[in-house]
């Protein structure tokens, strides 16, 4: 049976994954220790911050599909927080949203480890290196371990990151060029006490900020009261080589501006990096697949940057992978 390496555990890599189980030896390697990418969970204590994508919708009935079976074991659940719009210039409003959002429950990873059980995923692996064989690939990790030979590599890493991985051989490495990303800091805070607010989440605009969410609002979490603050992605550009204290000063600065200094000091906080939040460009194709090399790379920057689109990525590059090996066979 021919043997595929998938690098990266989030929701495009496991889909894929799972398309493939049974049809080739798939190995998934993930270097954070945990599951789901930018569907991450960040737990310390008695708090626990969806510090990556905050909800997601579904517009495909292949999604709607997955929807469906989850919500039915209660692994989804749709959420409809009290929403508003905060503006630093006007006077905030109520929102209301034109299609159904949806959280994982326990927590946003949970989608991920539920679609990766019976998978040979290793956590805490990076994939530093990928070597050409006579036949196939050699993966290499820290300390230049070899981590398989492997018939196949498929990448869904974010498109920089794939494009500095991938080998020079790679048909599609200009494509992979020219995706462009925004970054984005996550502030974690956790607080002793309930702050009653007037919303469970916000929309912000004129700010440094671009979201607010009390993440113990939401279904399975724990009560422990905790805010969930995003920045604004232009503005997260500027702060990118900034003292990460700074920029958590200014967050917390920015935060005290929209909902007033009546917030107590925070038990516990975090700020987070995220370098490829959002691809503000994207290769319009839903994946990418060299079959002389056998080599791939798929993800949410492929067609968009939503949950959904990293899901349809994943499933299509299976689909047409399975198409290929039949007609190998």
């Amino acid at each position: 049976m021919r043997s595929l390496a998938i690098i990266g555990a989030g929701i495009a890599g496991i889909t894929l994954a799972r398309q493939l189980q049974g049809r080739a030896e798939v190995t998934v390697f993930e270097k954070s220790r945990d599951f789901g990418g930018r569907m991450a969970t960040y737990k310390t204590g008695p708090y626990q911050f969806d510090h990556g994508a905050q909800f997601f919708t579904a517009r495909s009935m292949q999604f709607q599909s997955l929807i469906s079976n989850c919500v039915a074991e209660n692994k989804i659940q749709s959420w409809l927080p009290r929403i508003l719009t905060l503006d630093s210039e006007k006077k905030s409003f109520k929102r209301e949203w034109s299609e159904p959002h949806y959280i994982a429950a326990p927590c946003m990873n949970s989608l991920c480890k539920t679609l990766a059980l019976g998978l040979n995923v290793k956590l805490d692996t990076e994939v530093t290196g990928i070597d050409a064989l006579e036949q196939g690939w050699l993966l290499r990790g820290s300390a230049e371990k070899p981590l398989g030979h492997f018939d196949w590599v498929a990448s869904t890493l974010p498109a920089p990151q794939a494009n500095e991985l991938l080998p020079d051989c790679f048909i599609y490495k200009s494509e992979l060029s020219a995706v462009d990303f925004s970054p984005c800091f996550s502030l974690m805070l956790g607080f002793e006490s309930t702050h009653k607010l007037n919303f469970d989440a916000a929309v912000v605009k004129n700010s440094a900020l671009s979201w607010i969410a009390a993440n113990s609002s939401k279904q399975g979490r724990p009560h422990s009261f905790s805010l969930m603050v995003h920045s604004n992605n232009a503005w997260a550009r500027t702060q990118l080589e900034n003292n990460i204290d700074d920029v958590r000063h200014s967050m917390l600065d920015a935060l005290g501006e929209l909902v007033g200094y009546s917030l107590p000091l925070p038990e516990h906080s975090a700020i987070h990096r995220w370098k490829y939040a959002r691809a503000e460009t994207s290769c319009e194709e839903s994946f990418l697949l060299d079959e002389a090399n056998r080599l791939a790379a798929c993800g949410d920057w492929c067609a968009g940057n939503r949950v959904e689109d990293a899901y349809l990525s994943g499933l299509k590059l299976g689909e047409q992978l399975q198409t290929l090996w039949r007609c190998e066979t």
